[in-house]
């Protein structure tokens, strides 16, 4: 813990003393030079994706086809690469060139599945993408480095520095990892952590701990990180460009006649309407509710964007039943509106 602690302190002094962008040119320095031809292997379009779709879809899709491999397999899905996961895999990497996070999620189900996968293919994802700040991919070589993973060789102080790296671009867990890393005997740094992730409880706890030099020295801390985090507009947006692309795979996956005759630009408004309606309806909240929505507003307006339906007290009813599979939404908001038309 002790010697952890103390990387983490040397880490964090050497970017807080130099130009923002140095340490991380450093950390990119220690990977490969890779290109997207290099590490992207060719695939041929499969029953869901095909390469002239838009990345919003393709990701979703891969997603979508993520999670189906998991309901279907559980705990032995990392024995095989499923047909799901063949195909994810060939949605995520036809997404790569317009989207450098689907490399995080090809990382993780290559990188999974040795049997069937190199670990290089698995490694070189995580690599170009952490090089193009992908955070989850940062997070991934602290993963690989800290216990010495798709051989490549354990590097505490290297897994460290990505580990800062992921943080300060905004993964949550990674912040947390730097709070719990520092928190025994770097109290100032662990209070710039505890403060970022408005950790009220653990913030006193390390008060009580800290004299006032240290808190001082954890104020200044913690001003100097905010400069370098990403605003709480900027994660925000992420998280819901995050869910926009759930959405679209959910969609597609089950009922692609939704999206019938829309542009990529339509597609991303018809469900950025339908996600953004999640915040004003909290019981409006699973992923099978949104698809049960675009459906009925479909039923209501075959074209053009989602159409209101919270005016409607029997159709709220029907939409704010999370108990109901999207089939019986569906059925019963059908029985709802054959009785208004006239």
């Amino acid at each position: 813990m002790k010697y952890r602690s103390a990387l983490t302190l040397t880490l964090f002094a050497l970017l807080l003393g130099c130009n923002a962008s140095s340490p991380d040119e450093k950390l990119n320095a220690t990977l490969p030079e890779l290109s997207l031809e290099q590490i992207l292997p060719k695939v041929e379009a499969n029953p869901y994706c095909s390469p002239e779709m838009d990345s919003e879809r393709l990701v979703g899709l891969g997603i979508r086809l993520m999670n189906e491999d998991e309901v279907l397999h559980g705990a032995s899905r990392t024995l095989l690469a499923s047909k799901a996961i063949q195909m994810a895999r060939a949605c995520l990497i036809m997404a790569a060139p317009r989207d450098t996070m689907s490399l995080c999620l090809l990382g993780g189900i290559v990188g999974s599945r040795q049997k069937d996968y190199d670990k290089s293919e698995a490694f070189n994802y995580i690599a170009y993408a952490a090089q193009h700040n992908e955070s989850c991919a940062e997070a991934g070589l602290y993963d690989i480095y800290n216990l010495g993973k798709l051989d490549q060789p354990a590097n505490k102080a290297l897994a460290m520095a990505w580990l800062e790296r992921a943080a300060r671009h905004g993964d949550e867990d990674s912040q947390q990892e730097m709070l719990r890393s520092s928190e025994q005997d770097n109290f100032p740094l662990a209070y710039a952590w505890a403060r970022t992730l408005d950790d009220a409880q653990r913030l006193e706890a390390l008060k009580r701990k800290m004299s006032p030099q240290q808190l001082a020295e954890g104020e200044q801390h913690y001003t100097r990180l905010l400069s370098q985090l990403p605003s709480k507009q900027d994660l925000e947006q992420a998280l819901r460009q995050n869910v926009i692309l759930l959405g679209t795979g959910d969609i597609y996956y089950d009922y692609p006649e939704v999206f019938a005759g829309m542009s990529p630009e339509q597609q991303h408004a018809f469900v950025a309407q339908l996600v953004d309606m999640q915040d004003r309806y909290p019981k409006f909240h699973t992923r099978g509710q949104l698809v049960a929505y675009a459906l009925i507003s479909r039923l209501v307006q075959s074209t053009g964007p989602a159409v209101d339906l919270w005016q409607d007290p029997a159709l709220q009813a029907v939409l704010e039943d999370d108990d109901l599979s999207v089939e019986d939404s569906v059925a019963k908001a059908k029985i709802l509106l054959a009785k208004r038309t006239p």
